[in-house]
């Protein structure tokens, strides 16, 4: 359909009152038709009365590690707790682990909760994963991990595989922040089943959610024990006593009953996010005063939490931001500003400042993000897209 017929469309809509348009949010979970099958699994708990650690948690955990491709899968309360209890599990106290400047400070924060020290470095422009050549350059006798990020759930081969490259030359190892990265894959190889370890988020937004909650996702024996333990207050696995200092970090059942379900959907899910994905690529592709990162990577599938792009810095971010919603009912975001670097504590603990990671400080000012949740179908697409080049080209000509 023409860039016209779309403009004819939402001059329609705007002759009617906003309340009648449709609200598009930034996220929108979506469980299909297994609302019965969720509400009728919530009875059984609660006449049963197992309201944790049993068969839906069990389920759930055999879904994803199933899903994802490792032996092990691990299902805790929230994914900082996921990265903690990972770094926990391979023992970084004292230690280093590079972890990239733009995410969600839970992953820097990570690091230190569990006795180590975060080096943060910058991200490559084009796709905001964390920059190899950056890493190379802050590796040290005390470096034991690596910590990319598959922001907004976009997996660029070439830069996964170098980090994985550079993990097996140096012995490191390599925790993944999956956090947004459900479905999505590198040469057939599920996000999560890459390193050592992956780590998901299923906090209410991300691509799957059981409201609040994270999964651990390993290969290894000893991981995946250790983080048994650790949720359980520390309690050994061979005998009832505590050998570790652990906490209560466990997912209870209800929320293990959205988890087993929305797995089964995350094909579905993921597939729907890249339907989105492409129709905002192929609108936006010449549109002025826009700048699409690069997510076209035949040898990766990305999930596509949510669908990023670059502002021309003369663009009011808050005033677009604005009139989106007031004209279109299209909620616009952006997100992890200030960066990591930037935040209090690693200004005072480790002296960082503005200008430390030109890349992502340049990224993050002209960044926003577009919604791709299921809850779009492709006309919204097309009417969003419509809208964001008519107030972008708008801003840009002021």
């Amino acid at each position: 359909m023409s860039e016209k017929f779309f403009s004819a469309v939402n001059e329609l809509l705007r002759c009617f009152n906003m309340e009648d348009i449709k609200k598009i949010y930034g996220a929108q979970p979506y469980f299909a038709s297994d609302i019965e099958n969720i509400l009728q699994d919530i009875k059984d708990i609660l006449i049963t009365g197992q309201l944790t650690q049993g068969k839906h948690l069990s389920n759930f955990e055999n879904e994803m590690s199933k899903y994802v491709g490792t032996r092990y899968a691990v299902a805790v309360s929230s994914g900082g707790v996921a990265l903690e209890l990972a770094l926990q599990a391979l023992n970084i106290e004292d230690k280093e682990v590079i972890v990239p400047t733009q995410t969600f400070i839970a992953s820097a924060f990570s690091v230190v909760r569990a006795g180590g020290k975060p080096i943060l470095v910058d991200v490559n422009h084009d796709t905001l994963f964390i920059d190899p050549d950056e890493v190379k350059k802050k590796l040290s006798k005390k470096t034991v991990g690596i910590m990319p990020v598959h922001m907004f759930g976009l997996s660029p081969p070439k830069l996964v595989n170098e980090i994985l490259n550079i993990s097996k030359t140096n012995n490191l190892f390599v925790i993944e922040d999956a956090a947004h990265a459900h479905g999505a894959s590198v040469n057939g190889k599920k996000a999560g089943n890459l390193g050592d370890v992956g780590c998901f988020s299923f906090y209410a937004t991300k691509v799957i959610t059981t409201g609040e909650g994270g999964v651990v996702t390993t290969n290894r024996k000893d991981i995946f024990e250790k983080i048994l333990e650790l949720r359980n207050h520390g309690r050994s696995l061979r005998n009832q006593l505590f050998d570790c200092p652990g906490n209560n970090f466990r997912l209870p059942e209800i929320p293990a009953v959205l988890g087993k379900y929305q797995v089964l959907l995350l094909d579905k899910i993921v597939t729907h996010r890249n339907l989105i994905a492409n129709i905002y690529k192929e609108e936006l592709d010449d549109a002025i005063g826009v700048e699409l990162l690069k997510t076209d990577f035949p040898e990766s599938s990305n999930a596509y939490w949510r669908f990023p792009l670059y502002l021309d810095k003369k663009i009011d971010r808050m005033e677009l931001q604005k009139r989106m919603w007031s004209g279109c009912g299209v909620r616009i975001t952006w997100m992890y500003e200030p960066l990591c670097h930037l935040q209090p504590f690693f200004v005072k603990k480790f002296k960082h400042n503005f200008g430390d990671f030109p890349v992502a400080e340049d990224a993050i000012k002209k960044l926003i993000n577009l919604p791709t949740h299921c809850g779009i179908s492709k006309l919204d697409a097309h009417r969003i897209t419509g809208c964001l080049k008519k107030n972008v080209k708008c801003l840009f000509e002021i």
